[in-house]
């Protein structure tokens, strides 16, 4: 599954349903640099990552390392946790629920300099599943292929389900907005009016009191 490209930038970010997104960010400090990620339960993902610095370690760069998390933000529930230490690798992802999911990146280490981090997200197994797949069940390079076009289908039926179940919350909350903005007019008038009569019926009262009329 092919799809476009966005380019992500530093702090928290919104990533939907995308099969490839992409970005680049610097870790600066300590302090997780995360965003969220909305996809369906159970969605399997591709962490493709690069850290450029770490290509050729230095006695100045020994020991630095960075920390990746996927939590589950409705529960706090930590799902994946995992020191990067390396020049670039990838890491295999699945959501644990259909809420929003963190992703974060802190370093590891208390020096000043930054970590640029290249990265690349992918909807779907990675090339190495399906490669191992292939030579646990002797699989040609058809019926691998066939594999991944029947797991593809069912990515594109889950974003399918996921998306229209969001439709669905959304179209009952507009609703639930539209009722609200009818009838808050309607309460506000019946006040005014309340509060109008009963004015009037106290100055009529103080009137009488003073025997003005």
């Amino acid at each position: 599954m092919r799809g476009r490209t966005t380019t992500m930038g530093p702090l928290v970010a919104v990533l939907l349903v995308l099969p490839a997104t992409t970005g680049t960010f610097v870790v600066l400090e300590s302090r997780p640099e995360c965003f969220t990620l909305e996809q369906p339960h159970h969605t399997e993902m591709t962490v493709k990552y690069e850290i450029p610095s770490l290509e050729k370690v230095t006695e100045a760069d020994a020991g630095r390392s960075l920390h990746l998390t996927l939590s589950d933000r409705r529960n706090e529930e930590v799902i994946v946790s995992k020191t990067i230490a390396d020049h670039q690798g990838e890491i295999e992802l699945a959501t644990a629920s259909e809420s929003v999911h963190l992703l974060c990146l802190a370093k590891d280490d208390d020096g000043d300099r930054p970590l640029r981090v290249d990265f690349e997200i992918n909807v779907g197994l990675s090339d190495r599943y399906y490669d191992e797949l292939a030579t646990e069940r002797k699989m040609d390079k058809l019926e691998v292929e066939i594999v991944k076009l029947n797991d593809e289908l069912a990515e594109i039926l889950s974003e399918a389900d996921f998306m229209k179940d969001k439709e669905v919350k959304f179209h009952h909350k507009a609703e639930r907005i539209n009722v609200a903005a009818i009838w808050w007019p309607m309460i506000q008038l019946a006040i005014l009016i309340f509060t109008a009569l009963f004015s009037v019926k106290n100055l009529k009262n103080f009137f009488s009191a003073k025997s003005l009329y």
